[in-house]
């Protein structure tokens, strides 16, 4: 055989096998982790470890619903724990407006600028740092800036009351309705849906500012996700992790709770998320008997990946729970 032919069939037998790793890779569950409201405590490095312990780890990549803050504490205890190639997508939380002489929203854009751009889509104008979506297996995640007021002035993603504005939930129709994949998630801070933790009973933020301030906007909003056939929008803020579907809804509210490893150890939480091209699952993990003891204490899993559902009527304003039990952190 000539040289030339020879080195012909090598590579061709290179770029086989390089999609057979690929297809194979594409075939395997996408696996993430999800963690909220660690305020950048000393102690979230206790919750990461206990991570990266399980078989398969945090996966590909971790989700944040909103007060991470400061922001650049919480990348280094990700970079000393899965280290620093490791994929981290933020969401803006209300601690993350600046506060005093701490701006955490510039930290955000840095964190953008710096590890972001050029892998996420971005967001509309005057929010394309702090709202973006991107794909993982069969996986497409939306996250949200509630804090955006919708233009494109300085400091406009940085206000202190949420909302959802209509140039935001224009962006989120367009961007659910440009992806193919079968699994779509959306991640905010706050809940539409307030309710007390699980396995505790206590709560916190029951009236939110979501449902305060813009309730026709939330009703909007759920609907764009039932539209869309989203199978779930991801938040935080409560300190309290549960789920919650609406009667009547395909719509799945996760509530992540909080990571923070300290004297409210009982309230820290951690989700996996695994997905395939079938299903779609959460195990959540809680360390509810003795610290650092983590043990799944939910799972939720979706079977058949959803369409997009024909046009229906979102929830009328979101119920807070009746007589929350007192003592949340």
């Amino acid at each position: 055989m000539r040289r030339s032919t020879l080195n012909r069939v090598l590579f061709l037998w290179g770029l086989l096998l390089v999609a057979a790793a690929t297809d194979a890779r594409a075939a395997e569950p996408l696996r993430f982790s999800i963690t909220g409201d660690n305020r950048g405590s000393s102690g979230f490095v206790s919750v990461l470890q206990r991570i990266v312990q399980l078989p398969g780890g945090a996966g590909r990549f971790m989700i944040s619903p909103g007060d991470e803050d400061p922001i650049a504490v919480t990348r280094e205890q990700l970079d000393a724990v899965f280290g620093k190639a490791f994929l981290w997508y933020p969401a803006v939380g209300n601690h993350e407006v600046p506060v005093k002489d701490v701006d955490n929203m510039k930290a955000l854009h840095d964190y953008y600028d710096q590890r972001l751009q050029g892998k996420v889509n971005p967001g509309p104008p005057g929010t394309f740092q702090t709202t973006y979506s991107f794909d993982a297996g069969e996986v497409h995640v939306a996250i949200i800036n509630q804090y955006w007021n919708g233009t494109t002035d300085p400091g406009a993603d940085a206000t202190t009351l949420a909302g959802l504005v209509k140039p935001l939930r224009k962006w989120l129709t367009l961007d659910l309705a440009n992806t193919r994949k079968p699994w779509k998630l959306v991640v905010g801070h706050e809940p539409l849906f307030p309710h007390p933790d699980k396995d505790w009973g206590a709560a916190r933020h029951e009236t939110g500012a979501l449902q305060t301030l813009s309730p026709a906007a939330c009703k909007d909003f759920w609907n764009i996700l039932e539209t869309s056939g989203a199978a779930a929008y991801i938040c935080g803020h409560t300190h309290g992790y549960n789920r919650y579907r609406p009667e009547g809804s395909k719509v799945w509210q996760i509530d992540a709770g909080m990571a923070r490893g300290g004297k409210d150890w009982k309230y820290d939480t951690f989700i996996i998320g695994t997905a395939d091209g079938k299903t779609l699952k959460f195990d959540t993990y809680r360390d509810l008997k003795e610290q650092g003891k983590f043990e799944v204490t939910d799972s939720l899993t979706l079977g058949a990946a959803p369409a997009p559902a024909p046009a229906a009527a979102a929830p009328e304003a979101p119920v807070p729970p009746k007589e929350p039990a007192k003592g949340a952190p």
